[in-house]
């Protein structure tokens, strides 16, 4: 276990990795399955993952840079995560926050819903959000 350990430490050391991932590296270095499942469980009882706390991580990251909730799960699904729930007030913020910073378009009506539509988010946010934006609500 000591040089599958080693190898998952330094890849902790240089960014945080969803239990998936890390498992996926050590499977395509060559170490068994037995090896890495002593090395996530280790891992885990450190405290040095968890992938509870990194989705929220992602989250948080995602939706201050005004992304969608369709294009945070797409990358999550992409890391190996299936659950991540993200509710309609976060969403929305996220949508505000994205039409005060980077609409620079006239602001009217179908400009400002093909913007949101454009990246992904729902049409219930879309709606919300549109309304408080050209009512010059936060």
């Amino acid at each position: 276990m000591g040089k599958a350990k080693s190898y998952a430490l330094r890849l902790l050391a240089k960014k945080d990795y969803f239990e998936g991932e890390l498992r996926e590296k050590l499977a395509r270095k060559g170490f068994s399955q037995e090896e890495i499942d002593r090395t996530v469980n280790y891992l885990k009882e450190e405290g040095l993952i968890d992938d509870r706390k990194l989705i929220e991580r992602y989250k948080e990251l995602s939706l201050q840079k005004g992304k969608s909730s369709a294009y945070l799960k797409a990358k999550l699904l992409r890391k190996g995560v299936r659950e991540v729930e993200i509710s309609f007030e976060e969403e929305l913020q996220s949508a505000l926050y994205l039409l005060e910073n980077k609409f620079r378009k006239e602001k009217n009506y179908p400009n400002v819903v093909k913007f949101l539509k454009n990246r992904g988010f729902s049409y219930g946010v879309i709606q919300e959000a549109v309304n408080k934006f050209l009512n010059g609500e936060k």
